[in-house]
């Protein structure tokens, strides 16, 4: 689930439809993130929508068997996104990912999924290296990716690296989704801020994996323009 995408209007449409030219054929900008879940072999996609937003649901309808589409309004957008974890066993691993951005390479989320399997990892953010951190939450992990902090749009940030997708065990996101719901500014509830208390009360064993140093928020048009000039050099 995104925001309204008040900085990119007046598009007249939902900004997780926003086109972007990829090797001379158009797509939605939330379709890269589900090309990267469809490669990494997830069993289902569940794209949590806003009630308002009909044209999605009118643009993947039965365009994919494993895609379902949830209409979910929620006062915040980290709670949206946990939403799916209801009723799922504790031990399952689920992946997130914003539908409006854009990274590379396309294989973030299997990277993630194997560490999570691999490792006694609860949560691993997949990082991206990027110049202007300090616009997103940047991330200080220790030599063994264990992740120490995380900043939520703080110059100077603790470093150069942000999380841009992540996935955990349902059992530690129930605790995310908890301590999120805990957080006192009920209009801007953040994702970043319930990492960090995670992290602080090490309440999980919250790890990273650096993906790649492409990563786009197409949260205004100069972002969207600066991904369609580069989108072809990505890896989908």
């Amino acid at each position: 689930m995104a925001g309204k995408g008040k900085r990119l209007q007046p598009i007249g449409f939902s900004k997780e439809l926003y086109p972007v030219v990829f090797k001379n054929k158009h797509y939605a900008i939330s379709e890269f993130s589900i090309r990267a879940m469809e490669r990494a072999d997830v069993d289902e996609i569940k794209l949590v929508v806003n009630p308002d937003k009909q044209d999605i649901a009118k643009y993947y309808s039965n365009s994919r068997k494993n895609l379902s589409i949830y209409f979910y309004s929620s006062p915040s957008l980290p709670e949206s996104c946990l939403h799916p974890i209801n009723g799922l066993h504790d031990n399952d691993i689920c992946v997130f990912g914003l539908p409006d951005t854009l990274f590379s390479p396309g294989d973030g989320y299997k990277k993630i999924i194997d560490h999570l399997l691999k490792t006694g990892s609860e949560i691993c953010l997949g990082l991206f290296k990027v110049p202007n951190a300090s616009k997103y939450d940047s991330v200080l992990f220790d030599n063994n990716n264990v992740v120490k902090k995380v900043l939520v749009k703080q110059n100077p940030p603790c470093s150069n690296y942000i999380w841009g997708i992540w996935g955990g065990k349902v059992h530690a996101l129930k605790k995310l989704a908890e301590q999120i719901a805990s957080q006192k500014n009920a209009e801007e509830k953040l994702l970043g801020v319930g990492f960090n208390t995670l992290v602080k009360k090490k309440l999980a064993k919250i790890t990273c994996i650096v993906i790649g140093a492409n990563y786009f928020d197409l949260g205004t048009i100069d972002a969207a323009i600066q991904a369609n000039a580069v989108v072809n050099k990505f890896d989908f």
